[in-house]
């Protein structure tokens, strides 16, 4: 019987916090990123906070303000793949990378008020999102062979996952985007 009472209070939103659902939770301003130009950054992590129930978000004059800067913004390759290619005769093993992480790292400071009163941080915060990508110099990418043995030439991006490096990369954004965002709001939860 107690288990079912318990349950029945768990699931019906009761909260064993002695000032639950007045307790005041701090507000909080997230100014926009310098350097955030399209403000997909920004965004992320006002959305990530407002959902998470941690602060409330205000558009000014908060208990406290988050000051974000970016540090660091780096690609690297992770993946390569062989692309045997048919060269006078001989089959040749050309290695091509096939496969990148894009690294963010911020550094974050929440000040008390509009004041330059340090509440908490500054703190370091890294990270990634891994991609795939089409080299599309390969000629073996951008072809294939019909039915009836015709080599048949396709434009990149017309299969959908053939994307170049500079579209992949723009495509992670808002996965890596999202993982620091959630990353500050753990931060950020295990402090308050």
């Amino acid at each position: 019987m107690r288990i079912l009472l318990l349950l029945l209070l768990t699931s019906c939103g009761y909260r064993w916090h002695y000032d639950y659902p007045t307790a005041h939770r701090p507000t909080l301003m997230v100014p926009f990123i310098q350097g955030d130009e399209e403000t997909l950054l920004t965004s992320e992590i006002i959305s990530s906070l407002d959902a998470s129930g941690v602060v409330d978000i205000v558009p000014r004059s908060g208990d406290y303000r988050l000051e974000i800067s970016l540090k660091d913004v780096a690609n690297s390759q992770i993946g390569y793949r062989y692309d045997p290619q048919k060269i006078n005769g001989e089959i040749k093993k050309n290695l091509l990378a096939s496969e990148g992480r894009k690294t963010l790292t911020i550094e974050a400071k929440i000040y008390q008020g509009n004041t330059q009163d340090l509440a908490f941080g500054p703190f370091l915060l890294k990270a990634d999102a891994d991609y795939d990508y089409v080299d599309g110099d390969s000629y073996q990418d951008l072809t294939f062979v019909s039915s009836s043995g015709a080599v048949i030439e396709i434009l990149p991006f017309s299969l959908g996952q053939l994307e170049s490096i500079e579209s992949a990369q723009e495509a992670v954004q808002r996965a890596l985007y999202r993982n620091i965002a959630e990353k500050i709001v753990d931060v950020i939860s295990a402090e308050w």
